[in-house]
């Protein structure tokens, strides 16, 4: 059944192309600018400023408009617009209640730990459990200028944690955010108050941007639980937050080549974590902060030297609180929930042309993070043991070189050529390479045809879990922890038609050495790195400007995963078959615009997907179904402008569960926002 479906797509994409082909007019005197028609340029993939089309990978680009359009409340909502992403709202049990923004979803933790997630290029991915923490990032939507997800492995670019993709958010040059704006909103459950100054001095631009949220994300009580249900299985999790931000951007044009540019970044406030009948912080309070500095110096023939540097430091403080009846309250020295987790970051990049048709850009960085998290690293944390907290700093170092040469062979046929040597104090060193072609077989269609690996390194709390079964549960012969490993296969065509864009892309990545989180079994059975995983399938994502005042945005994924499931983690099962996006936008005029928000996920289960049939809890999350929308109004007020837009998540009153039977996002949420901006 398998082989027929991918012989299907196969198929397709050969017919696509074959169509193609036959429609167009022949001329074999086709030059290079021929080629080179309107594409959008991404900076990410290959850290390369290169068109779509000719970038090593498959790449999604979200830009101001569509987030505004989307009408997402946080961030990682965005995401859902991303051909073959799973998230799933506020479902992390770990740390922080989060939500969970993962490719593929292949995961068996709430945390998304095979994902880099970076801003303006720094790395936001956290030292402690991997993945995001994405209300702590110091940042809000109207300053982001665009995303640019890439679809699949890119170690190569960005080391070990590009496991299975990186989303790059690219925020808004300080030029861009002159005057004064300030915004409000409030709805069901949330509200926000937003400010926003941004000037010049000669040479020097600068903006600052402060707000305050309120959240009260899930609703407390699951609305309609199963009537066999216990108590814990009707109540969602804790997950009230309060998030304070401030940001500044400077940039500072030093002369004709050099430029500087300072960020520094504040998010904090009161946070709920935790599950009823659990450990719980009622009171936990975030306090995250970061600085960056990057300077860079424009080259000859487009070429540049950058050198950038951020230190950033994720805390939090929590006393925790046992809240099971049945179970003792944590003693004093079992109930610190306090952590720290520091990062220093230098990198240095270099891109220059050898020649009309070769560029080239190469780098290296070196990283020194600390962790400082007794409850989460002590026996508490580790594995509910009866042991004190752990009051020890890990430390975890990493240094790289990076490299990627394109070649244009011939007008129409591009290579990209990269690899990183990786080295890092868990795992030693890991070279990823990657290799891409892409072919302009006519004017505005392009075939890419690609491989690659890429490794995952482990996180502090999963050292710590090798560290646990080793010493504490008596495995003295245990192997250390070896790094994921992941080949992955990409056949990708992308079309420009006159009012339609096309990105289709067939996949197959194997993934070996899959770390067992918190299992047991994998101790047992002599080997932490014992899962393995084939996910095979296609995906696509359609641009459609039905006229001038419409556009259709629609995206598409299919996967199969062919897995043993070893050491119970059900890897078969924690990738949607299916899901989907659409995005329906139109100008009535030049004041009123609307969009419609479709989404669909399939059924999944995890490892962490409680399910008991006495209780009702089935053993798949069912099929997710949600429409979204937006009216917006814009007005100009003297020399000012601005919008009111009133969002509705939710129309349709669904209380459906992501990733967990306690996590039943919350039903019809609408909120009005009113924006006001001057010079």
């Amino acid at each position: 059944m398998k082989t027929k479906k991918h012989r299907v797509s196969t198929g397709a994409l050969v017919l696509c192309v074959a169509c193609v082909s036959a429609t167009a007019q022949s001329d074999d005197g086709l030059s290079e600018s021929t080629y080179l028609s309107e594409m959008p340029v991404v900076l990410t993939v290959s850290r390369l400023p290169q068109r779509v089309d000719e970038a090593p990978a498959a790449v999604t680009v979200i830009d101001r408009q569509m987030i505004k359009d989307s009408g997402a409340w946080d961030l990682s909502e965005v995401f859902r617009l991303v051909p073959g992403m799973f998230v799933a709202y506020h479902a992390s049990r770990t740390y922080m209640t989060e939500s969970v923004v993962s490719y593929h979803g292949l995961m068996s933790e709430t945390m998304s730990s095979r994902m880099q997630v970076l801003i303006d290029g720094r790395s936001v991915y956290s030292p402690l459990f991997g993945g995001v923490i994405w209300n702590d990032i110091p940042i809000v939507l109207d300053d982001i200028e665009r995303i640019e997800v890439v679809r699949g492995p890119d170690s190569a670019s960005y080391g070990a944690n590009s496991f299975m993709g990186v989303i790059n958010i690219i925020t808004r040059h300080s030029a861009d955010e002159q005057g004064k704006m300030v915004s409000f909103a409030a709805g069901r459950g949330r509200d926000e108050t937003m400010a926003r100054y941004g000037s010049r001095n000669g040479d020097l631009t600068w903006r600052i941007t402060a707000s305050v949220r309120n959240d009260k994300g899930e609703d407390s009580d699951i609305h309609n639980p199963p009537a066999n249900a216990s108590f814990v299985w009707t109540r969602n999790k804790f997950d009230d937050k309060r998030i304070q931000q401030l940001s500044l951007r400077t940039d500072y044009q030093i002369n004709s080549t050099d430029t500087l540019e300072f960020q520094f970044g504040y998010n904090g406030g009161p946070r709920q974590a935790g599950e009823t009948y659990d450990i719980v912080a009622p009171n936990k309070r975030a306090e995250n902060y970061f600085t960056e500095l990057h300077w860079r110096r424009e080259l000859d023939q487009g070429g540049e030297l950058s050198v950038k540097y951020y230190d950033a430091i994720e805390s939090s403080t929590a006393t925790l609180v046992q809240t099971d009846p049945a179970q003792p309250p944590l003693a004093a020295n079992m109930n610190n929930g306090d952590v720290t987790a520091r990062r220093h970051d230098l990198e240095v990049q270099h891109t220059f042309s050898s020649g009309k048709n070769t560029r080239i850009v190469w780098g290296g960085n070196v990283r020194h993070d600390t962790v400082f998290a007794p409850h989460d690293l002590g026996g508490g944390g580790i594995a509910n043991a009866g042991t004190p907290d752990n009051y020890e700093v890990s430390a975890y170092d990493l240094s790289s070189i990076f490299g990627n040469v394109e070649w244009r062979a011939m007008p129409d046929l591009l290579f990209n050529l990269g690899a990183m040597a990786e080295t890092n104090s868990y795992t030693g060193t890991a070279i990823s390479p990657r290799v891409a072609a892409n072919w302009h077989f006519l004017p505005g269609h392009t075939l890419r045809l690609g491989y690659s690996e890429a490794t995952r390194s482990p996180t502090v709390a999963e050292k710590r879990w090798e560290q646990y079964q080793r010493i504490t549960k008596n495995h003295p012969l245990l192997p250390d922890l070896l790094a994921e490993q992941v080949k992955a296969f990409d056949l990708g065509y992308l079309g420009k038609f006159r009012n339609l864009d096309v990105d289709f892309r067939l996949f197959q990545e194997h993934y070996t050495e899959l770390i067992a989180d918190h299992r047991d079994d994998a101790a047992n059975h002599g080997n932490l790195n014992s899962g393995r995983a084939r996910v095979t399938g296609f995906e696509t994502q359609l641009k459609w400007d039905i006229s001038k005042q419409t556009r259709l945005i629609y995206a598409l994924a299919h996967a199969e995963v062919d897995s043993p499931d070893v050491d119970r983690i059900p890897y078969t099962d924690s990738v949607p078959t299916n899901n989907q996006s659409l995005m329906l936008t139109h100008s009535l005029n030049s004041h009123w615009r609307v969009s419609l928000i479709g989404y669909q996920t399939g059924k999944t289960h995890f490892d962490r997907t409680d399910y008991d049939l006495a209780q009702g809890r089935e053993y798949f999350i069912p099929v997710v179904h949600r429409w979204d929308g937006r009216v917006a109004y814009s007005f100009r007020t003297g020399k000012g402008k601005g919008e009111l837009a009133l969002n509705i998540q939710n129309i349709n009153d669904s209380r459906y569960y992501e990733f967990r039977h306690d996590n039943q996002v919350p039903g019809r949420t609408a909120w009005l926002s009113l924006r006001l901006e001057s010079d």
